[in-house]
Parts: C-alpha cells; structure tokens; sequence
C-alpha cells in the first residue's frame, strides 16, 4: 500500500510539473507571437513612409496625362498628402505647362528639396543657398484621381523636372 501511495504521489507530481512546462511554453510562444506582430506592424508603418519609384504603382494612385522619364514620390497618409517629383521629356514638360495654364496661370513658387529628391534637385536647392527649389506652380486638375483632389504642380526653372503636391479632403 505504502509502493502504490508513493507512485501515486511521483505520479502527481509529475503530472503537475509537465503542467507547468507547457504552460510556460504557451505563454512564451504567446509573447513571441505578439513582439513578431508588433515588429512587423512597425515595419508596415516604416515602409509605407519610404519613397517610391514604381511608375506603374502610381499610375493607380492619380492620373498621369503623359509617361514620365523619371518618378519618385512619398506618401503621407497621416496627412493624407502625396509628394511626387516627376521628370519629362522637353516636348511632354511644356505640354503639361501649356495644359496647366488652362486652369490658372502661372506663379511663382519655391519648392523645400527633401532628403529623397533626385541628386540633380538637391544640388540645385544647395546653389540656392535656402535649400529650396524655384519654380512656376500651376493647378494639377489634370493629375486629380480620388481621393487626390486638391494640389499644385511646379515645374522646376531650367529643368524638366516638376513636384506635384497633391492633398486628400
């Protein structure tokens, strides 16, 4: 009696560290789930506030009336604003002006180079001495596609090069 007292007692205490094991392990694995979730949430929010360079991706996001040489833009969805910086050829860039011109004339503008700019924007915004880019601004109904509905396009002086500011209302 007292043999099968003894196994009976290993045995629970047995069952009850086995118990405890698992239970750690769920709850480390439970933790390990939720920091992947977090990092990877992280990532998602960082990624999405990098720039891009995908002319077919923005061809989605607003209208383009003529393909661009060249297009790097930045998204802000907190401020529900897109930042385009475009490079046409000559004929396409006074195509878009005259266009533009329709709308409203021309003013002029300055631009601040971002970080992300071209190499050749930057450089010009240093000359400048003001780390800003001058130009002619002019309405971009022509690039509006919802939720972009609002916004201006400069044309860079002495470049083919425009930044298109487009907001969300």
């Amino acid at each position: 009696m007292k043999i099968a007292r003894i196994k009976f007692i290993c045995v629970f205490l047995l069952a009850i560290f086995l118990f405890t094991a698992c239970r750690e392990n769920a709850n480390k694995n439970a933790n390990r789930q939720m920091a992947n979730s977090i990092q990877s949430s992280d990532f998602n929010n960082e990624s999405s506030s990098q720039p891009k360079d995908d002319i077919a991706e923005l061809e989605k996001i607003i209208k383009l009336p003529f393909h661009p040489e060249e297009a790097i833009w930045l998204s802000l969805p907190n401020e529900k604003k897109l930042v385009v910086v475009l490079k046409f050829s000559p004929e396409d860039a006074n195509q878009i002006v005259q266009q533009a011109e329709k709308y409203q004339p021309a003013t002029q503008s300055a631009v601040e180079a971002d970080n992300w700019f071209p190499a050749e924007l930057i450089a010009q915004s240093q000359l400048s001495g003001d780390e800003t880019l001058k130009g002619n601004s002019h309405a971009a109904n022509d690039f509006f596609q919802p939720p972009f509905t609002n916004g201006k396009i400069t044309r860079i002086v002495d470049t083919n090069f425009f930044v298109l500011e487009l907001t969300a209302l």
